[in-house]
C-alpha cells in the first residue's frame, strides 16, 4: 500500500493559505485603518470657501501647530476660531459637551451612564443652561460666530476618525455646548460639596470635638496672598460651631468621593527682573488626557489681538496677554455650594418642609439613551435651594440638595472676551465684574509697569454660619443673601514686595471680613515660590522656567525634620542605610531620586498608620480609599491627611498639635520604613540603586477612547516618569498609596511672559495641538514638557510669517 504525501490533499492546502489570507486581510485593515486616521487631519495649507463669513479669514500654522488667525472683524475672527479648533479638536469638543449635558452613554453607550446620571443628578445642564441666558449682546454674537464657523467646518470637511468608527456625526454647535465643558470644569474647581459630606461622615463617626481635630488649622505663618498675621482661629471656631448645627439636623449618612487639583502662578514687577518689565508665569494643574486640556491660539481681528492658551469649544482666550497686558489664572477654591440638609413628607417625596409649611418639590422625568441597550428613566428631584444630589448616593442617608452659584445666570465668557479687549488695569478690572465663574487668582501686568492681584467671581453671603458643613434646609436661617460685592472682593495693587505669588493657599487671613473658603491648599507651593522669586534681585525669564519645573519638597523638608531626630539608629542595615540616603537628600522629588522614592514610602505608610490609630483601621480605609474620577471629584481627606499626621509627629515631640485622644504616633515610625523597603523589594527587586521616584512615579496620558472595549485599543496611552508631588511647584499629584498610582493632576499647560516683548513668550503643553492621533502635533510636545523645556507663543507678524509652516484661507461665498 503506498501512502500518499499529506501535504498534497486539496484540504490541507486550503488550510495553509489560511495563513496567508488572514495575514493579508490583517495587513488591509490596517492600510484602511491608517488611510481613515489620516484622512481627516488638516493639510498644511487650504483655501475652502464657506457661507456665513464677511471677508477672508487667513489662518497661519507655525512649525508649534499653533493657528495665528486673521480676520477683517470680530465675527469672522470667531467664525475663523470655531473653524480652526473643529479641524483640530472636534472629537474632543463633542465629547465634552455630552459629559457636561449628560449626554455620553448616546455615543458610549452603558459605560457612559455613571457619568450621565451624575450629570443629570448634580444639574450640569441647568448651570450650563444658566450661563448661556444671561449674555450680553456683544458675547452672544461671538458665541454664534464661533458656532458657525464650528458648523461651517462639520458640513464641508472630513470628520475626525472617532465619528467614523463610532458611526455618528455631531449635533449643530451652539451656545450651550460652549458652555457645557465649561460647567464640567466649574464643577471641578468648586470642591466644597464633597468637604461638607466629609465632614459630615467625621461627625457621625466621631462626634463634634473630635470631628473638628480632624480639620487641620494652619498655623499663625501660614502664607496668605493677601498680607495678614491671623490665619485659620476663625475656621477653627466656625467648624466647631457647624458641628454642633449639622448635628441638629439628625444623621446625614454619606458615602465619601473624589481626588484633588492646583496650579501656581505669580507676576513679579519690572524693578525685580533684568528686562525692566514685568514678568508673569502660570501653570494650571488639571488631570492628564489625549488631547491636552489647553489649546494655543493667537487671535486679529476687530478690538482683538491677543494670544495664549484657551479652551475646544470656547471663543477667546483664556490665560495668555494682548498688546496691553498679560493675565493668568489659578482656583481659589472658593466656597460657592452649599449642601441642605431637607426635610420630605414620609407618605410624598415630592413635597419637603419650609419655615413649617409643606411646599410642592419641582420633579421632572428625564431619559437616558443609551447606545445599544435600553435607555434609563430618572427622576429628577429638585428644591428651593437646588437638585436633592442624595438620590444618586448608594446606602441609607438623608435627602439632601446644594445651592452652587452656577445656577444663577451669569455670562463668564462676557469677562473672558472683555479681558480679551482691556487697554489698562482699570479696563481689565472692570471686564473681571462680570466673572460668574468659580473665583480664581487672576495675577495682571501691563506695559505700563503696574502689577496686580484679584480674585473676581461669586462668593455667598450667608445668613449664619460659613457653609462648612450641610445646613438644615426646612429654615430661612441659612440661605443666601447675594454675594460679597465686587469692590470689596481680595484686590493687591503694585505691592511693595515687587511680586504676588499664589498656588491654591489661602487668600486673606481673619482680619478679612468674609471667610472666603475652609478648603485652601496647604502652603508648601507658594511658600517655595516666593523662596526662589527672592533668591535673585534681577530674575530672568530663564528663572522663571527653571522655578516652574523646580521639585523640591517643602513637606518633605518638614516631615523629615520631624522624623529623623524621633529615630533611635535601628540595628537592621537596610534601614540604617535608608536613613543616612534622607538625611543626606536635597528634598528634590526628581526622577533619579532613591530618597525621594523612600521618602514618599516612608510619608504614605506613616501616615495611614497614624490616621489608623486615631480612627481604626476600617475608618481609615475609608477615609483614603481611591477615589472614582468622574467629572474632577474631589477627596478632600487625602490633603488633610498628611497634615494632621506632620501636626501629629511635631506635636508628639512636645508641641500643640496632638490631641490627647489620638496618643503618640512616633512607634509609628519605623514600621512604616520599614514596610515601605518591603513594598519596594517586591515592586522593583532587592537592588536599591533601582528604586527611583521615576521608576514608582508616572504620568500616563490617555485618549477617552481608550475606555472603550475593542477599538480603544487603537488608541495607546503614553506614560512616562514623573518629578514632583503634589506640594512641589513642578506638581504631579497622587493618592496616597504605594506604590502610587499614576498621577492624577500635572501642569496642564505652562506659560511665561514678557510684558511687552510679546514675541518672547514662552508655552509648553503635555500632549499636542491636534486631537487626530495621526498628526505629527498630536503628542510632539511631550518630551519638551517633560524636559521642562517650552515652545516660543508668537506675536509679531513679521514673526509668525516667519515660522509659518502653511496658510489655510476662509472666503465668502
Amino acid at each position: 500500500m503506498t501512502s500518499r504525501n499529506p501535504f498534497d490533499r486539496p484540504s490541507l492546502n486550503k488550510w495553509l493559505a489560511l495563513p496567508v489570507t488572514l495575514a493579508a486581510g490583517t495587513l488591509g485593515a490596517t492600510v484602511a485603518l491608517r488611510r481613515l486616521m489620516r484622512r481627516p487631519v488638516p493639510r498644511p495649507s487650504g483655501r475652502v470657501t464657506l457661507d456665513g463669513l464677511r471677508a477672508p479669514v487667513e489662518i497661519i500654522r507655525d512649525e508649534w501647530g499653533v493657528p495665528h488667525i486673521y480676520a477683517a472683524d470680530e465675527h469672522d475672527l470667531f467664525f475663523g476660531q470655531g473653524y480652526t479648533q473643529a479641524q483640530d479638536r472636534l472629537f474632543q469638543m463633542d465629547l465634552n459637551r455630552r459629559l457636561g449635558l449628560g449626554r455620553l452613554a448616546e455615543l458610549t453607550g452603558p459605560l457612559g451612564v455613571p457619568f450621565d446620571k451624575f450629570a443629570r443628578y448634580l444639574a450640569w445642564p441647568r448651570a450650563a443652561q444658566a450661563q448661556v441666558d444671561d449674555g450680553d449682546e456683544t458675547t452672544r454674537a461671538a458665541i454664534d460666530a464661533y458656532a458657525a464657523g464650528v458648523n461651517a467646518f462639520v458640513a464641508t470637511q472630513p470628520l475626525p476618525a472617532e465619528f467614523k468608527l463610532l458611526a455618528t456625526r455631531p449635533e449643530p454647535w451652539d451656545a450651550l455646548a460652549t458652555s457645557a465643558w465649561g460647567t464640567v470644569l466649574a464643577w471641578g474647581l468648586s470642591c466644597n460639596w464633597e468637604t461638607e459630606l466629609l465632614r459630615a461622615w467625621l461627625l457621625e463617626a466621631l462626634g463634634p470635638e473630635r470631628a473638628a481635630d480632624l480639620t487641620p488649622v494652619y498655623g499663625d505663618d501660614y502664607a496668605t496672598t493677601l498680607p495678614d498675621e491671623r490665619v485659620g482661629r476663625r475656621l477653627a471656631e466656625g467648624l466647631l460651631s457647624a458641628f454642633h448645627e449639622t448635628i441638629a439636623c439628625g444623621p446625614v449618612g454619606v458615602p465619601l468621593v473624589g481626588q484633588g487639583l492646583g496650579s501656581n502662578n505669580w507676576v513679579v514687577s519690572g524693578a525685580r527682573t533684568t528686562s525692566g518689565r514685568p514678568h508673569l508665569a502660570n501653570d494650571p494643574h488639571l488631570p492628564p488626557v489625549f488631547p491636552t486640556i489647553w489649546y494655543a491660539c493667537h487671535l486679529v481681528g476687530g478690538p482683538y489681538d491677543v494670544a495664549g492658551f484657551t479652551l475646544p469649544g470656547v471663543p477667546g482666550i483664556i490665560i495668555g496677554h494682548n498688546a496691553h497686558c498679560a493675565w493668568g489664572i489659578t482656583n481659589a477654591f472658593p466656597d460657592v455650594q452649599d449642601v441642605y440638609v431637607e426635610r420630605f413628607a414620609p407618605d410624598d417625596p415630592t413635597r419637603y418642609e419650609v419655615n413649617g409649611q409643606w411646599v410642592v418639590a419641582d420633579v421632572r422625568e428625564e431619559t437616558i439613551r443609551v447606545r445599544g441597550a435600553r435607555s434609563i428613566q430618572l427622576t429628577l428631584r429638585t428644591t428651593r435651594h437646588g437638585p436633592v444630589f442624595s438620590d444618586i448616593l448608594p446606602g441609607h442617608h438623608a435627602d439632601l440638595s446644594y445651592n452652587w452659584t452656577m445656577f444663577q445666570p451669569g455670562s463668564h465668557l462676557r469677562a473672558v472676551l472683555a479681558t480679551n479687549r482691556a487697554t489698562d488695569w482699570p479696563s481689565f478690572h472692570e471686564a473681571l465684574r462680570h466673572w460668574s465663574f468659580p473665583s480664581q487668582n487672576v495675577v495682571y501686568a501691563d506695559t505700563s509697569g503696574l502689577i496686580a492681584y484679584m480674585m473676581p467671581g461669586r462668593v455667598p453671603r450667608r445668613r449664619k454660619g460659613d457653609g462648612l458643613t450641610p445646613a438644615p434646609g426646612w429654615v430661612d436661617d441659612f440661605e443666601w443673601d447675594g454675594f460679597i460685592p465686587f469692590e470689596e472682593l481680595p484686590l493687591y495693587v503694585n505691592p511693595p514686595e515687587g511680586y504676588v505669588a499664589t498656588a491654591n493657599n489661602c487668600i486673606a487671613g481673619d482680619n478679612y471680613p468674609y471667610l472666603l473658603t475652609g478648603e485652601w491648599l496647604s502652603d508648601y507651593r507658594v511658600r517655595r515660590i516666593r523662596e526662589l522669586l527672592a533668591e535673585r534681585p534681577a530674575l530672568t525669564l530663564d528663572d522663571h522656567r527653571r522655578i516652574q519645573n523646580e521639585s523640591v519638597s517643602l513637606m518633605a523638608r518638614r516631615f523629615l525634620a520631624a522624623a529623623l531626630p524621633a529615630i533611635a539608629a535601628p540595628d537592621e542595615p537596610p534601614l540604617r542605610n535608608a536613613l543616612e540616603q534622607l538625611a543626606a537628600w536635597d528634598d528634590d522629588m526628581a526622577e533619579d531620586s532613591v530618597p525621594a522614592t523612600l521618602y514618599f514610602g516612608w510619608l504614605v505608610h506613616f501616615t495611614r498608620a497614624a490616621v489608623a490609630q486615631a480612627v481604626g483601621q476600617e475608618r481609615a480605609e475609608t477615609l483614603l480609599a481611591k477615589g472614582e474620577q468622574i467629572g474632577f471629584p474631589f477627596m478632600p481627606f487625602y490633603e488633610i491627611a498628611y497634615e494632621l499626621a506632620l501636626w501629629w509627629l511635631e506635636g508628639s515631640g512636645g508641641g500643640d498639635g496632638l490631641p490627647e485622644w489620638v496618643g503618640d504616633v512616633r512607634p509609628l515610625l519605623l514600621p512604616a520604613l520599614r514596610e515601605t523597603l518591603d513594598a519596594l523589594r517586591r515592586e522593583l527587586g532587592r537592588d536599591p540603586a533601582g528604586w527611583v521616584w521615576g521608576r514608582v512615579h508616572r504620568v500616563s496620558f490617555q485618549h477617552e477612547m481608550t475606555r472603550l472595549p475593542g477599538i480603544g485599543r487603537l488608541w495607546k496611552p503614553v506614560t512616562i516618569p514623573a518629578a514632583g508631588d503634589g506640594y512641589t511647584i513642578n506638581q504631579s499629584d497622587l493618592t496616597p498609596h504605594f506604590p502610587p498610582d499614576p498621577a492624577t493632576i500635572i501642569a496642564s499647560c505652562r506659560l511665561i511672559m514678557d510684558v511687552g516683548a510679546w514675541d518672547d513668550c514662552l508655552g509648553a503643553l503635555p500632549g499636542g495641538q491636534s486631537g487626530h492621533p495621526a498628526s505629527p502635533h498630536y503628542q510632539d510636545r511631550i518630551a519638551e514638557w517633560r524636559a521642562g523645556e517650552y515652545f516660543p507663543l508668537l506675536y509679531s507678524r513679521e514673526r509668525v510669517v516667519a515660522a509659518s509652516r502653511g496658510t489655510w484661507w476662509l472666503e465668502p461665498s
